[in-house]
């Protein structure tokens, strides 16, 4: 029974003789059978439990008897327990979700601490076939229908090339007991349903189903391996990288077809679903400018001809900055520096708008840095007459991103500079100024 076990992980390259391997283990057959076969393999091994404390007494029962396995076993046990429905209530989260939160995180600070190479999990193939058709049910595209991935990063699924069926007779064969979870006999749960009602009538249909089944489980995910690497490459095309974000134009959009499920792919890197994609998609017919959309991680702006992408940024950077007259550089949210220099005949004056120059002795101290208000005016350098912010911002054709991250610095109540963009003419440099204040961004706006 071994020698599939042992192909699994070599024609995977899951595991080196010197791996240092973290088992999760929760006291089912399944977790107890991963951590005996590995076991029995001599890899050096340790195991984590998680008590979500979802189950009262059964729960601390399951802890003993993993406590007790792994003591017979000769191998080091990891046990923390956690408060799964405070949690899920104070994220608005599912207890699935926050359980997996949870033990995936803990898993994590695990890993690091104590220098493991793998993480061993034990989904097997039934698992595999139930999130098949649970994706299925929910809609879920190639990237949904492929199935849970063998490896992913430090993650290993050794059993997801046995069945159930398989794992049942390892654990017969070498009288291994284990714990049943009473909640997967419950039907409530749609992964359940899929496990009790649909797999044994599949499975039922013809002798070879089990087999064939895998193999389309195979081809999806290396349909999906393609796909991906087709995606990567338009995506590499036609996304502009620049320091206000990622512009993505229209004109190398609208003529993929189908453009909604193009717009999708592409845009899964930052988190819109596909709900979101295609209002995105609407938009890009429509000629929406400056309508704004939302993923849990990003903001995407339809500006003119392009789709501006960016993070959704900390609310630190919106605070006010105090810059006192000994101040010599700052950091956040723009990394400035300020020289005072004496006004000499002959002195040279840098021509790009990184760098603005003051008459130190008329500026009122301290000065501050923040964001630009759409009340804010300014007399532009050169210029007789003042100026809303927002009117420069237009007549140079700033985007919304841009604008946003637009600062201004002022004296008083005065706005002396558009950082990066343009010097206000008030307490500019002339024959009759002592002290000169020299300020410059010292990285791209």
């Amino acid at each position: 029974m071994i020698e599939k076990f042992v192909k699994t992980i070599d024609n995977n390259k899951l595991l080196e003789v010197k791996s240092k391997v973290l088992i999760a283990i929760s006291g089912g057959i399944d977790s107890v059978v991963l951590l005996h076969l590995l076991h029995s393999r001599q890899y050096r091994l340790e195991a984590a439990h998680c008590n979500f404390k979802l189950r009262g007494a059964e729960s601390d029962e399951d802890e003993r008897f993993v406590i007790d396995y792994c003591r017979k076993l000769g191998v080091v046990l990891h046990s923390r327990s956690f408060d799964t429905k405070e949690f899920a209530n104070n994220n608005k989260l599912s207890i699935q979700i926050a359980a997996r939160e949870l033990r995936y995180s803990w898993f994590g600070e695990l890993m690091q601490e104590y220098g493991f190479d793998k993480l061993a999990v034990a989904h097997h193939f039934d698992d595999n076939l139930e999130t098949l058709f649970i994706n299925l049910l929910r809609g879920s595209g190639l990237q949904g229908v492929k199935g849970i991935p063998i490896k992913n990063g430090y993650i290993i699924r050794p059993l997801l090339q046995m069945s159930r069926k398989w794992i049942l007779e390892y654990a017969k064969v070498h009288s291994l007991d284990f714990r049943e979870d009473s909640s997967n006999s419950s039907t409530k749960y749609l992964r359940n349903k899929i496990r009790r009602k649909l797999i044994p009538v599949l499975m039922g249909m013809r002798p070879d189903s089990e087999s064939t089944l895998a193999k389309s489980l195979e081809f999806l995910a290396d349909d999906n391996d393609i796909f991906s690497s087709l995606i990567d490459e338009k995506r590499a095309d036609i996304f502009e990288y620049r320091n206000d974000g990622i512009y993505v134009p229209h004109s190398k959009l609208i003529g993929l077809k189908p453009v909604k499920s193009w717009i999708y792919r592409l845009l899964r890197i930052f988190n819109f679903n596909r709900a979101g994609s295609d209002d995105i998609a609407e938009a890009l017919f429509n000629k929406q400018s400056g309508k704004m959309f939302f993923s849990e991680t990003h903001r995407l702006v339809n500006d003119r001809d392009f789709f501006i992408v960016n993070k959704i940024h900390d609310n630190a950077d919106d605070e006010e900055v105090i810059i006192d007259k000994n101040c010599k550089e700052i950091l956040q949210p723009l990394h400035l520096t300020f020289d005072t220099i004496v006004n000499k005949r002959g002195f040279i004056f840098a021509k790009d708008n990184t760098t603005a120059y003051f008459d130190f002795d008329r500026l009122s101290f301290p000065l501050y840095l923040r964001k630009w208000h759409k009340s804010d005016r300014f007399k532009p350098f050169g210029m007789k007459g003042s100026k809303l912010l927002s009117d420069f911002f237009i007549d140079n054709k700033l985007s919304v991103p841009e604008k946003e991250k637009a600062r201004v610095l002022l004296s008083g109540d005065r706005v002396i500079w558009i950082a990066g963009m343009r010097a206000a003419d008030c307490f500019k440099v002339t024959s009759n100024t002592r002290y000169i204040l020299k300020v410059k961004i010292s990285q791209k706006m």
